[in-house]
């Protein structure tokens, strides 16, 4: 097994050190050199159609239907065979109907709004059949946000299930003359007829557009027009948390660069992946591509965030793209029924987690009594027993939840680190390193990463140490290769902003250089702000140290220039704020409604006990502490526009949502200060 002391986790360059920024860091090969593809394949067209070569029997894309008193069958799976035919049909009858139009700039583009489904995939490819690129839109926006892309991108057609009609005729409805066809995966009904042509929409099901297709697939009237690997595969609308999001130009180079960059986590043709991230967000985007790739198949969750955990189950995934937000639910569930249960069952599963986490500092995974007797009782409960690994995205993951799901599981479980406009990905974690954490790993193979000062903040290249631990080097991340964007469509002043003349992507995201070479994301360079007496706060950082609470769902971060100190708006974790009441509240108390609990001053007490511990513990200042709290009954979500799809916080609009709780909690200042 590898060992921090023992692994090279990154090289840096010879002579690459400049002033205001580190060398610059390439992968520990020090003969890598950046792959523009995987396995030969270098755009999105050619990834499924390998999966069709190595795999043409195999299963490709599979889903569950519900019945109506609620069960729901196993998955059941097209083959790679009837995937690709499905694909050229679905290519030919929008060609044939002349579905879709080229826009202002010549691109050919086709909407895709719904949630994860197989007949997302089989759109997506089937206007790479036509040189085209999608253009996904989270099935949560608002007409608002819908009508700007439409308008924004010149879109003629878009694919959807009718749950989305209405906000596409709502947004049709203001006038937007390219948009006019809509293809309905569910169906055309008479209603759903009905409402498109009041606003002069056409409206056609995918079933007659793949069976026109299909008449000219099979007299060889359709001719494919396979993209090049530097043309446009996808734009992804970074899901702004301020005014319209931007639309970045992903390349179908940019994705398979990134597929090739995950030479240490070899997928076979045998694997499964279950997918629940959103379709528009590029990390699932890659994840999927690389299943393609090697073959691999694919089950589609029910999109019901409620039913998720039963649809793994029923999948029982080999392989598992995560995101913290759903670690953290797990974990704080199962350490809450632990608790409930108490005595010998709770002592037992804490000896046992001390004990892995003994053999994770050997190098060590597996545990022959824990694993048999109590750890695959619990993964497969979780439909995690065939799990080979791991990976962990999109936002920092706790230390102490990544050493949990390693004992847990007793696989691999990797931490990655990249944005949207670098096509997810930067760095990664090694598979073999089952001993360290509080990192992201070194640069991925097809890339080059290094840190340049931010001396408003004080991060300097030159620092060699972070709240006394030793290190080479700390600043804004910055990375460089392949898998960079093409740019912000229609917004070169901002593309400008984010890429600079020597192709540097600037992350925004603060972190350090480790001894051992390894990437740790420490700070914010965006959303800081200044308090009253000249410090500044980047509150996503207090936010990520706060979120180890079990109690702490949900947490907002709020300071200005005005105030000499923080506040916080918090959505307690019911599941586990109940199991607290009933141990150190009355049955009263403990019984009472969840918005009556939020308003339990021993509650809040607890909550800001937690608080001071955990800002003690992660070294934070004085002033990054807070010091007044609000507890809110409801979770911030997209359709309360609180959050984005992605569940990154929407700082303005929080801010004007609580602006009371804000006023109340600055009015009345804590005691001690």
């Amino acid at each position: 097994m590898i060992t921090m002391s023992s692994l090279p986790w990154s090289t840096p360059v010879p002579s690459s050190k400049k002033p205001g920024r580190t060398a610059v860091h390439r992968p520990s090969d020090p003969l890598a050199t950046p792959t523009l593809g995987a396995h030969g394949v270098r755009t999105l067209y050619e990834s499924i159609r390998r999966g069709r070569d190595i795999n043409p029997l195999g299963p490709c894309l599979g889903y569950r239907a519900t019945s109506t008193n609620g069960y729901a069958t196993p998955f059941v799976y097209s083959s790679y065979g009837e995937t690709v035919a499905r694909v050229d049909s679905l290519a030919a009858g929008m060609q044939k109907l002349g579905l879709v139009d080229k826009n202002e700039d010549g691109m050919l583009l086709l909407g895709i709004y719904m949630k994860n489904s197989p007949e997302w995939l089989l759109s997506e490819h089937a206007i790479y059949c036509l040189g085209g690129a999608t253009v996904p839109l989270y099935d949560t926006l608002g007409p608002d946000v819908v009508r700007f892309i439409l308008e924004h991108t010149g879109l003629s057609c878009v694919v959807s299930t009718r749950k989305e009609l209405g906000s596409l005729c709502d947004a049709k409805r203001t006038g937007l003359s390219k948009f006019r066809v809509v293809i309905l995966i569910d169906g055309v009904t008479a209603e759903a007829e009905e409402m498109a042509k009041a606003v002069n929409l056409q409206v056609i099901s995918i079933a007659k557009v793949e069976a026109i297709g299909a008449q000219a697939v099979g007299s060889g009237e359709f001719v494919a027009n396979p993209p090049d690997p530097q043309d446009v595969a996808t734009f992804c609308y970074t899901s702004g948390t301020t005014g319209n999001p931007k639309g970045a130009l992903i390349t179908h180079q940019n994705i398979m660069a990134a597929v090739g960059a995950f030479n240490d986590v070899p997928l076979l043709p045998t694997d499964r992946h279950i997918s629940y991230l959103p379709l528009p967000h590029i990390f699932e985007r890659v994840v999927i591509a690389q299943i393609l790739t090697a073959g691999a198949s694919i089950a589609f969750f029910r999109g019901d965030p409620l039913l998720l955990m039963e649809d793994i189950v029923a999948c029982k995934p080999t392989m598992i793209p995560m995101v913290p937000r759903v670690l953290n639910k797990i974990h704080d569930k199962i350490m809450a029924g632990m608790a409930a249960k108490g005595g010998l069952t709770e002592k037992m599963f804490h000896s046992a987690l001390r004990a892995k986490t003994i053999g994770l500092q050997e190098g060590k995974l597996k545990h022959a009594f824990w694993d048999r007797i109590l750890f695959h009782k619990i993964k497969s409960a979780l439909g995690f027993d065939c799990l080979r690994i791991m990976v962990s995205g999109s936002a920092p993951l706790s230390p102490n939840v990544m050493v949990f799901f390693r004992c847990l599981l007793g696989v691999p479980v990797c931490e990655g680190y990249g944005q949207t406009e670098g096509s997810a990905v930067a760095t990664i974690s090694h598979p073999e390193d089952v001993a360290s954490v509080g990192h992201v790993g070194g640069p991925a193979d097809c890339v080059e990463v290094v840190l340049m000062d931010v001396p408003e903040m004080g991060y300097l290249s030159t620092d060699t140490s972070h709240h006394g631990e030793p290190c080479r080097g700390r600043g804004e991340i910055c990375v460089r290769g392949p898998t960079v964007f093409k740019g912000y469509y229609k917004d070169e002043e901002k593309t400008k902003e984010t890429v600079d003349e020597e192709g540097w992507l600037h992350s925004g995201d603060v972190g350090l250089w480790t001894m051992e070479g390894q990437l740790k994301i420490i700070d914010r360079k965006k959303n800081i702000f200044k308090l009253a007496q000249g410090e500044y706060v980047a509150a996503e950082k207090i936010e990520n140290v706060l979120h180890q609470s079990l109690l702490i769902g949900q947490i907002f971060v709020h300071g200005d220039s005005f105030q000499t100190y923080l506040i916080a708006i918090i959505v307690p974790d019911e599941e586990t704020t109940r199991a607290w009441a009933k141990q150190n509240l009355s049955p009263e108390e403990a019984a009472a409604p969840f918005p009556e609990l939020c308003n339990n001053d021993k509650l809040k007490a607890e909550i800001m006990s937690e608080i001071k511990r955990l800002s003690k513990k992660n070294g934070l200042q004085g002033f990054e502490t807070v010091k007044g709290i609000h507890l809110e009954p409801n979770v911030f979500t997209a359709e309360n526009d609180l959050v984005t799809p992605t569940f990154k916080l929407k700082r303005p609009q929080l801010r004007d949502h609580y602006a009371k709780e804000i006023e109340a909690l600055y009015a009345n200042p804590p005691s001690k200060l």
